[in-house]
């Protein structure tokens, strides 16, 4: 398996764990990093998109696993309002995340099979996999795009989200506390 294909998924997958981890603040950076993290890495694997029907459809197939993903990431993460420590040394409210052992083990899996689907198309089941390639006109590029479109999906999809539901926290936490709406500005 090229080294390549490994620096990415270690990269993708050190990154949404660093950024996740513990309790952390929401805020527009960590939101964005690991989205950053793949476009900028993501194109120096993709070579050429194929668009023949059946690739594009593979490449569907891939995002749509991707974001399926990336929503299922928040079945292990609890996301609330609360004090955190500023870069002022003090102490400000702010929409934080909790994750822990579930999350890590839920995204070391998905990653791990990547690998392990690499892996094996190379060395275990490559025949069979060829085989239904050719039989449905699908391209090995196709194939390729296909994971890297859906490591950009889980990516977009658990930032999304994250995003959403810490505004939705502080939204909650400014209308209990009868305060001004502006409680978000610490996500945007």
């Amino acid at each position: 398996m090229p080294a390549s294909v490994w620096i990415l998924n270690l990269i993708v997958l050190g990154v949404v764990l660093e950024a996740d981890l513990g309790r952390r603040k929401i805020g527009w950076f960590r939101v964005l990093r690991p989205v950053l993290t793949v476009i900028f890495v993501a194109p120096l694997f993709l070579d050429t998109i194929p668009t023949s029907s059946h690739d594009v459809a593979l490449q569907a197939v891939g995002i749509a696993v991707g974001v399926l993903l990336g929503v299922a990431a928040h079945l292990f993460i609890s996301v609330g309002y609360g004090p955190v420590k500023s870069r002022r040394d003090t102490r400000e409210a702010a929409a934080v995340s909790r994750a822990g052992f579930g999350y890590a083990a839920f995204w070391t899996v998905i990653f791990a099979g990547r690998l392990l689907f690499i892996y094996g198309t190379l060395h275990w089941f490559s025949a069979p996999l060829g085989d239904f390639m050719a039989a449905h006109q699908l391209s090995a590029d196709g194939l390729t795009d296909t994971l890297i479109f859906m490591a950009l999906a889980m990516a977009l999809a658990r930032s999304t989200l994250l995003g959403v539901r810490g505004r939705a926290a502080a939204r909650r936490f400014a209308a209990e506390a009868g305060a001004p709406s502006t409680a978000t500005s610490s996500i945007r």
